[in-house]
């Protein structure tokens, strides 16, 4: 089969790591895939090279791009519906289509899919998409009077939704809300699909934690995600103070001015460790005991950072947000402490102690260790593989769910 995945740009995120990820185990069973990426700027070579490595990624040409982004800047701000760099985008992935013989288009994010609905009309290929929580995120900003990075919000999602052949969610929250908000234009389209993160054997890197001073003895918290305040660092910090154990640690692990400003504000902490962006999660993952996650992020869906402290056996305390309860248990067995979300905010106090728990309650925490081996087959690439395969070929016959 010959498959195109688009997204907006390869960097650091869960949409772009799982296209990624899910470009190689196509690849790997045989199928021509290749990456459409609209925007070359802040490609991350790393990411792919670690990912895809023979991924072919593929971008549009575009004379002058940084005047193409100054125009539409303006033509956005004096709220203009028009955008050169898309005309662009779209006209490239015809051309890309008219020279080899697309079977099917995998979107990824919404103004992803409104760009492919349309090249895949004009050349009769049909168009699935992935829902990674911009469609949610968005909805509710509009909603609450928030600003958000596209004109005519709804007038666009219901023309997307309305010509997308399949739609596959990843979190039962998804599900409900195109059932509520959209219901005729997904109606016979949707499929709930996990995305899969290959398993990968390693083991902890002594080293890492000698650099941090940390002892082979000390108990260590960890949290990897993207570097914004919904997210739930500070919520992480302020728990871990409460803590005001001696021998433990949080290893905090990702990158940006936000970050920054909370490295330098808890300069004081020697127990708390910020090492910055790594596009090796799971080398910092592995030297940790326990992973944490206290999100309240609008359109939190199925994190990438769950997944990834399953896949080290590291047992998880999380929110309550998108599908992490439902990512931590599997067949009544359970790999984690969810914390409810009040008021769109985490107790720290009730972080804490959930933490508190697996210091005291050996056998909770290894029972939770355990638990993860199970939780992490929720994930399985190949068996993602195969789902996204099987819906292509609905979406080719034209076959309902």
């Amino acid at each position: 089969m010959n498959i195109v995945l688009a997204i907006e740009v390869i960097a650091p995120g869960g949409a772009e790591t799982f296209v990624l990820r899910l470009a190689k185990a196509l690849e790997d069973r045989g199928n021509r895939v290749i990456v459409y990426a609209f925007y070359k700027n802040n490609f991350n070579k790393t990411l792919h090279r670690t990912l895809a490595p023979n991924v072919q990624i593929i971008w549009p040409h575009m004379r002058m791009p940084w005047l193409a982004r100054k125009i539409d800047g303006l033509f956005f701000r004096l709220k203009i519906n028009r955008n050169i760099q898309k005309k662009y985008i779209k006209g490239a992935l015809i051309k890309l289509m008219q020279a080899g013989s697309t079977d099917i288009i995998h979107s990824n994010l919404l103004k992803v899919d409104r760009i492919c609905v349309q090249a895949g009309e004009a050349m009769d290929v049909p168009v699935v998409s992935t829902i990674h929580g911009d469609y949610l995120q968005f909805f509710h900003k509009k909603q609450k009077g928030e600003a958000i990075p596209i004109l005519d919000y709804e007038q666009k999602a219901r023309f997307s939704l309305k010509n997308l052949d399949k739609i596959a969610c990843i979190s039962d929250k998804q599900i409900e809300f195109f059932k509520t908000n959209f219901p005729a234009e997904t109606e016979g389209k949707i499929s709930k699909i996990y995305n899969g993160y290959p398993a990968q054997s390693s083991f902890p890197d002594k080293k890492l934690r000698e650099q941090l001073g940390i002892p082979a003895s000390g108990f260590v918290f960890g949290m990897m995600s993207r570097g914004i305040p919904e997210k739930g660092w500070e919520t992480s910090i302020e728990a871990f103070i409460k803590l005001n154990k001696e021998n433990t640690h949080l290893i905090l692990v990702g990158g940006g001015e936000y970050l920054e400003g909370l490295k330098q504000k808890y300069a004081q902490q020697k127990n708390i460790h910020f090492t910055g962006h790594s596009n090796e999660p799971l080398e910092w993952i592995n030297i940790c005991d326990a992973g944490l996650l206290p999100s309240t992020y609008a359109s939190e869906s199925l994190p990438t950072a769950v997944i990834e402290y399953l896949c080290c056996s590291k047992p998880v305390i999380a929110s309550d947000a998108g599908e992490i309860r439902n990512m931590l248990q599997k067949d009544g067995k359970e790999a984690g402490v969810v914390i409810p979300i009040q008021d769109n905010k985490i107790d720290a106090g009730l972080l804490a102690n959930a933490m508190q728990q697996y210091l005291d309650d050996k056998n909770l925490y290894a029972e939770h260790t355990a638990n993860t081996a199970v939780c992490f087959r929720q994930f399985d690439m190949e068996e993602c593989a195969d789902k996204y395969l099987d819906l292509y070929v609905k979406a080719i016959a034209g076959i309902a769910n």
